[in-house]
């Protein structure tokens, strides 16, 4: 049985690694950092010359762990870039900027030194968790095959798709939104999941009274006038399993204008067979085909989403860092309605992005795929 340590806290990790790192392909045992100590290395500084020297102490206690305990592989998350490591490892990012932590003060030193390190010798594997990922990165950095031909996409995954739950027949047609129900998190990730164009859709929408909206997420104060509304349910607590599954299975659509590519929530949205209305951002055609299980609606070129290619020239790829002052398009907000009131009215069009949702999530999105590729990358490195 072949090791490989995972650069995380099994108990610390968001809830999209727990989804898999107690599901390895065969042949193959995952470990976490807290399996072999219990120091935490993952303090962040806002002081560079601190936060370099925490960067130096972390690569030395996550190689001299591997060392110590017979590693065979170390596969890096959350933008953990090794230097000088022994043993073979292998790193997985969200996008080019996953490999500075997001911290956009650096990018510019970060991307003359980037290439330098993934074009280290025993980085055997770079796994972007989506095409556009890959893209992002590819089109940042400095043209290297050595690099490209280290690259394989692989997807997020469901460890576990349950049986789709059939909705009762029911005259109230339900719009899903969720996100934060984190006080600390709220101001920020409410508007990064299109939490203000999700208002402007409600207002449009609220007289037509056979449409509900069911909102997942605290709300900041500007907006705590909707909870008066009488077509909105609003949930501003977490609920219990459950209780999340059901709004989940009674919904007809799930709606997300975001401003950023989720994880885990469009998976979660295709095992409830739910049709996806969304942004054409990122990798968002990558979960959500138009016309096919949901629609796509693209956002004005003068958007914020395109901040970051205006202003620092990083490019393929979309952020919400100013979505809460972002200038609303009256234009894409009738569009989503106009795609929310055609799927209302026609029922088997509906029913049919409903049953194409699931199918997508069996065909590309399962444990079972995704361990698949890893086997392939991991056996290329031990055997």
């Amino acid at each position: 049985m072949k090791k490989i340590l995972f650069t995380l806290y099994k108990n610390k990790c968001h809830s999209l690694y727990k989804q898999f790192i107690s599901v390895p392909p065969s042949g193959y045992q995952y470990f976490t950092l807290d399996d072999f100590t219990d120091e935490f290395i993952f303090s962040e500084s806002e002081n560079i010359f601190v936060e370099i020297f925490n960067k130096i102490k972390r690569n030395f206690v996550i190689i001299n762990i591997a060392k110590k305990n017979n590693i065979d592989i170390i596969y890096c998350t959350s933008g953990m870039l090794l230097f000088n490591s022994p043993i073979p490892w292998v790193i997985e990012f969200e996008s080019v900027v996953s490999f500075i932590i997001h911290k956009l003060e650096y990018w510019k030193i970060a991307r003359k030194i980037l290439p330098i390190m993934l074009r280290q010798d025993n980085l055997k594997s770079l796994i972007p968790w989506t095409e556009a990922a890959a893209r992002s990165l590819l089109s940042n950095i400095k043209e290297s095959k050595e690099i490209s031909n280290k690259i394989t996409p692989i997807h997020l995954c469901l460890a576990k798709i349950g049986d789709q739950k059939k909705k009762e027949n029911d005259k109230i047609f339900k719009i899903l939104f969720v996100t934060t129900v984190n006080d600390n998190a709220v101001d920020k990730q409410f508007y990064v999941k299109g939490g203000r164009i999700l208002i402007e859709i409600l207002k449009k929408l609220k007289d037509e009274v056979n449409i509900k909206f069911i909102i997942r997420s605290k709300l900041p104060k500007e907006y705590e006038y909707v909870k008066h509304y009488s077509n909105v349910v609003i949930y501003e607590d977490l609920l219990p399993k459950n209780d999340f599954d059901k709004i989940f299975s009674e919904a007809d659509i799930f709606l997300f204008p975001c401003y950023q590519s989720p994880g885990l929530v469009f998976l979660d949205a295709m095992s409830f067979g739910l049709p996806i209305l969304t942004t054409n951002i990122f990798a968002n055609a990558e979960m959500v085909i138009d016309g096919y299980n949901g629609f796509l609606v693209d956002f004005p070129i003068a958007s914020s989403v395109n901040y970051l290619d205006k202003e620092l020239g990083i490019k393929n790829l979309q952020t919400g860092r100013k979505a809460g002052n972002d200038n609303i398009s009256n234009e894409m907000v009738d569009i989503f309605c106009k795609k929310i009131l055609l799927l209302y009215n026609d029922i088997d069009l509906k029913n049919e992005m409903s049953k194409k949702s699931r199918e997508l999530l069996e065909s590309k999105f399962t444990i079972e795929k995704r361990n698949e590729k890893l086997k392939k990358i991991f056996d290329n490195i031990v055997l």
